[in-house]
């Protein structure tokens, strides 16, 4: 069911915080907005300055969000962005309690000569610690990096490279364990590595391949998994899954320093009919209890569920997400809901996970964005959600950021009228393709 956009119905999310034009235009052109504002910030808290860099043959690329995601306290939001950059966002305490949404401003930003392919919180994150305030990114062709939001520059580097070749490995996915807060895991081809975080500038600790062999034969029996290890996930009993664009999962015991515990392809037969084909497996998630497993894909117009402890089937097909693209859209779990975004700018929501078999509609959306929602995730209270949008534009349909006299004046306050569920920026008019890069707070 479509939900009415009625401000008064109790299923339409109310606007709290967006980052509004910050983002919106080229990278070389918002990169110097970002850095007027983390000189603001300067006398308030410690920053990572942008550094100076040779100028990029994509400067001239849209900056949209990647991805976003919330730290465990609650506290912060880590957003990886087009340009080769983290930004992390501290949320205001006046959050919920205003009338208006807050301007939201990075609180820092760390900048990479590289794309970032994946990104994780420690598990101990708090803001009120700032020696738990730590954060892994894997730049591709570098070792993964260690840096925090309150201290300048990389903290500590991880080299992955490759026996045969000495190339260096560019993780697709990161992970902490959470049983050994010092140990992080790393997916990449066929592969996952654990490292700790402790050892500056070492690789990892073990490694252990994802295709069986004559030596690994014991530990993964007759089957295995090939691919490149693009998604990471630990549920409550301490099983980690991992999936690869190759669409397969793999399942091992003992918070992942087990043995293997399973492995299955995500193909089914009826595929074709139900339109459930996708493209790679992009992220895992657990449900609260342990059992089901949520696969996103990508170029995927749903997503499947799995019922890992019981039959170990696909129980249920959440379908209608509208995700028909390359891109990497990050879903949410909470309780027995799951939110996922769409390239429509639409957020989606499927409720009684592991109550419903087969093809299951959602069950109330709204609109959140005006492109596509690269990230649909909520505060661990389930009180707040974040979504952020955006997408790779040929640099000619880049909408102008030179904004008239009126636009600049505009407030967010503007957000929260009668079209209060869509950001649409006012730097949007006039271009041939629409473009909104930014991240939204929603109250629930």
């Amino acid at each position: 069911m479509v939900v009415d956009m009625d401000p008064s119905n109790q299923y339409q999310p109310r606007l709290v915080g967006t980052t509004g034009d910050l983002y919106q235009g080229s990278t070389a052109e918002t990169a110097s907005r970002e850095t007027s504002q983390l000189e603001q910030n300067g006398g308030k808290h410690p920053t990572h300055t942008r550094s100076k860099r040779s100028p990029s043959p994509h400067n001239d690329e849209s900056n949209y969000f990647k991805n976003a995601q919330w730290s465990p306290d609650g506290t912060t939001i880590l957003a990886s962005l087009a340009s080769n950059s983290v930004a992390t966002f501290v949320l205001p305490p006046s959050l919920l309690s205003e009338n208006e949404p807050h301007n939201l401003a990075p609180y820092a930003s760390c900048p990479f000569p590289e794309p970032i392919y994946a990104t994780a919180f420690n598990p101990s994150f708090s803001l009120q610690e700032p020696s738990t305030g730590l954060i892994l990114a894997s730049p591709r062709a570098l070792p993964i990096r260690l840096f925090s939001p309150f201290a300048k520059g990389i903290l500590a580097s991880y080299p992955l490279v490759s026996r045969t070749t000495e190339a260096w490995i560019t993780p697709h996915s990161l992970l902490f364990n959470p049983s050994e807060p010092h140990h992080f895991f790393a997916g990449s081809d066929s592969s996952l590595s654990l490292f700790d975080i402790n050892r500056n500038g070492e690789g990892p600790i073990s490694h252990m391949p994802t295709t069986p062999s004559r030596r690994n034969h014991a530990t993964l029996g007759s089957g295995g998994m090939k691919g490149i290890v693009s998604a990471l996930g630990m549920n409550m009993d301490g099983i980690l899954a991992a999936g690869t664009f190759t669409r397969w999962v793999g399942l091992y015991d003992s918070y992942g320093c087990g043995g293997s515990a399973g492995v299955f392809s995500i193909a089914t037969g009826d595929e074709d009919e139900k339109g459930s084909r996708g493209g790679g497996i992009t992220q895992v998630l657990w449900s609260a209890c342990g059992r089901y497993l949520c696969v996103i894909e990508r170029a995927s117009d749903g997503l499947g569920v799995w019922d890992v402890r019981g039959t170990g089937k696909r129980l249920a097909w959440l379908r209608g997400r509208g995700a028909r693209t390359q891109q990497r859209l990050g879903a949410e779990i909470m309780g027995k809901e799951v939110w996922a975004g769409g390239t429509d700018g639409v957020v989606r929501v499927w409720e009684g996970l592991g109550m419903k078999e087969g093809v299951v509609d959602p069950e109330w959306e709204f609109k959140a964005h005006d492109d596509v929602i690269s990230s649909t995730t909520l505060h661990p209270s389930g009180s707040v959600l974040a979504t952020c949008s955006g997408q790779r534009l040929d640099p000619k349909m880049v909408p102008n950021v030179q904004a008239s006299e009126s636009d600049a004046d505009r407030d967010v306050s503007s957000l929260s009228s009668s079209n209060s569920q869509s950001s649409i920026s006012s730097l949007q008019r006039g271009s041939s393709q629409v473009s909104d890069n930014s991240l939204n707070l929603w109250a629930l």
